[in-house]
């Protein structure tokens, strides 16, 4: 009996640290957003998401239940403000140089890497938001993962399944030229390919095919140039009313400057066809 009570006790203290443990990763997530907002002047989502990272550590569930409702209806004016900061930056940028922008203002930038890192995160993402994230070590180093997640994309297997058919019927070479990714449009991207698109559109997938006894052993690796582009930008949604865009110029403003090191990632991976 008295083991079955030490045990109970045990799991009971393991699960309040390990909710505490998710609580205090919450909070830091809230204040980096919260961080960010107020520094694109979006204070009053700023605000609330401060309360929330206070409140939550209470029992006054009623306030940051509130402050969330509130959070979420304000959004489209949330959404604008961030947009009309990005037309700003890049106006400044474009017009006088990444080296007018003010201290605070290459700060917020900064922020606002970590924060689309985090958004990566949450759109179960991880290879884009790693790289973001990446971005901001000062090395600037070649990074090389061995996975395969680029052949969730429908996109890259066709790219793969095409080659092979040039490669079996004598008209292509058993190793490949770079074969550019691109994704024309936003139908491309499922549920499914999204991930992959955002993590490597832009950069090369490399095949080198090994003769088997049953078919082919395929050596794969894409190579991305991790970096943010001048004249890219990306149109989240636009429906009139609210609209959500992100602008590489303003990112890439902080690597002119040596705030942000581009580097090279190498995805490697191995298929078998026959």
């Amino acid at each position: 009996m008295n083991n079955l009570v030490r045990y109970s006790s045990g799991i009971s203290t393991l699960l309040k640290v390990v909710f505490s443990a998710f609580k205090v990763f919450i909070t830091v997530i809230l204040l980096i957003f919260a961080v960010t907002n107020l520094l694109w002047y979006v204070w009053w989502l700023g605000i609330l998401l401060i309360l929330i990272a206070v409140t939550i550590w209470t029992n006054v569930r009623k306030v940051w239940l509130t402050c969330l409702i509130i959070s979420i209806v304000t959004l489209p004016f949330s959404f604008n403000k961030i947009s009309s900061r990005m037309d700003y930056l890049g106006n400044v940028i474009r017009s006088e140089g990444p080296t007018a922008l003010t201290t605070s203002e290459r700060v917020s930038i900064y922020f606002g890497n970590i924060s689309m890192a985090l958004v990566g995160f949450a759109m179960l993402a991880p290879e884009v938001a790693v790289e973001t994230l990446l971005l901001m070590e000062p090395s600037g180093k070649d990074r090389t993962y061995y996975s395969d997640f680029a052949m969730g994309s429908k996109h890259v297997r066709k790219l793969i399944d095409d080659y092979t058919a040039k490669v079996e019927a004598g008209t292509a070479p058993l190793k490949s030229e770079r074969i550019p990714l691109q994704w024309p449009g936003y139908t491309s991207y499922s549920m499914f390919d999204y991930r992959v698109g955002l993590a490597v559109a832009g950069g090369g997938l490399f095949l080198d095919y090994k003769k088997t006894s049953s078919g082919y052993t395929v050596d794969c690796k894409i190579t991305i140039d991790v970096k943010y582009s001048n004249d890219y930008s990306l149109t989240v949604f636009d429906y009139g009313f609210m609209r959500l865009y992100i602008d590489e110029a303003i990112f890439t403003a902080l690597q002119d400057i040596g705030w942000y090191h581009p580097f090279y990632a190498h995805y490697i991976w191995q298929v078998e066809v026959w």
